[in-house]
């Protein structure tokens, strides 16, 4: 059996946040300090510090920079898929290695030409809206992340766009007879337009929070007056402290729908919802002893449930 790299990854990223966070979440106080302070950041930072792991944080707007990796592979990934699938050009040697060992040499494609296009233009424009946000609206403040994290970032974006591409129809796999190869209106079926919907949705959702968010520290001008953490209200954030995060999974949640029957899609699910779930729940507790009027009835992540 070949190793899938991408799910070896993913899963492994996602076991990790899950013990981690079991373990923050219920014996913080006698974890290591190392162990804490890597795990945690930004405004829920751990105020135990550790010297060694002090030399390993970044700040944390260095966000940004993997949101130009980011959209620069996401622009990559979809013009290969457009100049493979649209205008019938071979795929290069070089690229049918490269997924060979991230995804095995025996992939098959687990669906068709039009839901790949939709898949990876749905992250292609998440990828450069988030290069929008976090070099021209986002107000980072001067708290850090542990490099892990940093790191994290790119092995996530490339890792996605790798993965669509990987159970890509022919000429990425091997030829079906169950999934076209070519763009068709007869692909347009429940799920793609269910999923679509979803990421539409959750997409214009996330930008309206985060304008939201920016907000808080500028003034009517646009310039930075504040750093300091107020309660954001107004849309979902009436709903749940972290609509961003919610947003977040539900628009992978959603290219799930699109790819359904992917084989690694699943994995990039359960890190990302894992990793939004847990950094939602902090996000949702530091708000609440921070501020003693903070709206008792709203939730951490998802609205009316968690």
């Amino acid at each position: 059996m070949d190793v899938v790299i991408l799910k070896i990854v993913f899963a492994g990223m996602a076991f990790a946040i899950v013990i981690l966070s079991i373990l923050i979440n219920s014996i913080e106080s006698r974890l290591p300090v190392s162990i804490v302070q890597s795990f945690r950041y930004g405004k829920f930072s751990s105020k135990r510090k550790h010297f060694l792991v002090t030399y390993l944080e970044v700040p944390k707007r260095w966000f940004k920079h993997f949101y130009i990796f980011a959209a620069v592979w996401a622009t990559l990934g979809f013009l290969l898929i457009l100049s493979t699938i649209v205008f019938k050009l071979p795929v290069p040697e070089i690229i049918y290695n490269f997924l060979d060992f991230f995804a095995s040499s025996n992939r098959r494609t687990s669906y068709n030409a039009t839901a790949t296009l939709i898949a990876v233009t749905c992250m292609l424009v998440q990828c450069w809206r988030r290069f929008y946000e976090t070099h021209y609206l986002s107000v980072f403040s001067k708290s850090t992340i542990n490099i892990s994290h940093y790191a994290i970032g790119y092995i996530h974006y490339f890792g996605c766009i790798t993965a669509i591409l990987a159970e890509a129809p022919s000429p990425f796999t091997t030829p079906s007879m169950d999934f076209n190869s070519y763009i068709s209106m007869s692909d347009i079926n429940i799920k793609l337009i269910i999923g679509s919907s979803v990421f539409i949705w959750a997409f214009k959702e996330q930008y309206t929070t985060n304008k939201t968010l920016a907000k808080l520290r500028v003034n009517e001008k646009g310039q930075v007056v504040t750093y300091e953490h107020k309660i954001p209200t107004g849309g979902l954030f009436d709903k749940i402290s972290c609509p961003h995060l919610f947003c977040e999974a539900l628009m992978y949640l959603a290219i799930y729908i699109i790819l359904w029957g992917s084989q690694i899609w699943p994995y990039v699910v359960f890190w990302v919802l894992s990793n939004q779930c847990e950094t939602a729940m902090l996000n949702h507790w530091w708000y609440q002893s921070t501020f003693k009027l903070y709206p008792k009835k709203r939730r951490a992540f998802i609205p009316y449930i968690l």
